[in-house]
């Protein structure tokens, strides 16, 4: 993309003098009318580790003090901080110019809520009113910082009004590029949610967390999990499954290939469990946690991977061990890892006796938390798919 320039007025701006201004890391000052917060920085919100939402309580505050006393509403607010590539300032005219060239080092890096909702309430201003407008916001300016690394850390450490999850952070670092990749052109692609907050383009929130695609890759990791080892933590810890990726990221990045068919996978599994389970005499609608929405007049459940839905709601407790075993029939390398065989045709074969055996735990727990948590169960699908590649000596 090429640099954009963003002119705007000003009441007034000044350098802030540091240590640093002979490295070329620049502070400046403005101070502005609300209204003449320019509709540009929009397109440069990239760098924000959230996707605020005016609906949220801190944007509501920010509305109040707006309506009720706009005088104030300088003191009141934090105010929006930029880093920009290059800023200059016409003292004769009161025009501040900010140029900004690459989006993954350039743009809004906090003061998202403040941003938002300035621009939602001009907008929603009648003309005279805007005219009259007696509010006033900070923007900082941060300039000549390049390095992606020191743009991240200050990103973390400025927004610290809500705390910033580790996701939001590792998508500002790029490291979901791979999955993006690998993802793309899928039907759910643009569902999902790789930093927290995160909306469409139609302005609703993305339904897939990215938390919830770590989770079930992290199921797959065959050099972290073996026989005696299960990665029970992708189904009870969600934030952890962050921080496997992260710090295996190197590893991690050889099974994204796999993902497309591991979320498909998922999705059958949910799908075809119950009816497998009726299949060896059992009542899956019976067993504690399990709903029948056809009977309840409830929406079905959407499965997104497959593009089909599910008459029962299923805790996840149910899938995750069933998932897992799967990890059986993935081969690595130190640079590369492949299907045995095809995981879909062996769930095929082999989801009776699973959905038996999850069914029969569910029977013993009556509680799909604690099912999605033990060791015994997640042993037993394990098992179930190990022992069924050495009978095709696969």
């Amino acid at each position: 993309m090429s640099s954009k320039l963003i002119k705007l007025p000003v009441i007034s701006f000044r350098k802030i003098a540091s240590p640093y201004d002979e490295e070329g890391a620049k502070t400046y000052i403005a101070v502005l009318n609300v209204r003449d917060i320019p509709e540009e920085f929009e397109e440069w919100r990239t760098l924000n580790p959230r996707d605020p939402k005016t609906t949220s309580g801190v944007a509501k505050k920010i509305f109040a003090t707006l309506e009720s006393d706009p005088d104030s509403f300088f003191f009141r607010n934090r105010g929006i901080t930029l880093i920009a590539e290059k800023t200059s300032f016409d003292n004769q005219k009161n025009i501040l110019e900010i140029e900004m060239a690459d989006k993954s080092r350039n743009g809004l890096l906090d003061g998202g809520h403040t941003f938002r909702v300035i621009r939602e309430f001009v907008g929603n201003l009648p003309e005279e009113e805007i005219k009259d407008l007696n509010a006033y916001v900070k923007l900082e300016i941060l300039e000549g910082i390049t390095d992606p690394d020191v743009v991240v850390n200050i990103v973390e450490s400025r927004n610290t009004s809500t705390q910033v999850k580790e996701q939001s952070l590792e998508e500002l670092r790029g490291h979901y590029e791979a999955i993006k990749k690998v993802l793309a052109g899928k039907p759910y692609a643009d569902r999902i949610a790789y930093k927290e907050f995160e909306l469409s383009d139609e302005g609703s929130a993305k339904d897939i967390d990215i938390k919830e695609i770590l989770s079930y890759l992290v199921c797959f990791d065959v050099e972290e999990f073996g026989h005696d080892n299960h990665p029970i933590k992708a189904y009870s810890t969600r934030t952890s499954v962050v921080d496997h990726f992260k710090k295996h990221k190197d590893r991690m990045t050889k099974y994204i290939p796999l993902l497309p068919v591991i979320l498909e996978l998922r999705d059958t599994i949910y799908l075809e469990l119950p009816e497998a389970y009726n299949n060896r005499g059992g009542k899956f609608g019976k067993l504690t946690g399990v709903t029948e929405v056809s009977n309840r007049r409830m929406e079905k459940v959407s499965l997104p991977f497959i593009e089909k839905e599910s008459t029962y709601r299923i805790p996840s407790g149910f899938i995750y061990p069933v998932l897992s075993g799967f990890r059986n029939l993935i081969q690595c390398t130190s640079d590369k890892c492949i299907w045995k065989t095809d995981p879909a045709k062996f769930f095929e074969d082999l989801k009776d006796e699973l959905a038996s055996r999850v069914g029969e735990q569910a029977l013993e727990f009556r509680n799909p938390n604690k099912l999605g948590k033990d060791k015994a169960t997640w042993r037993a699908c394990y098992d179930s798919v190990e022992l069924a590649l050495l009978r095709r000596n696969v």
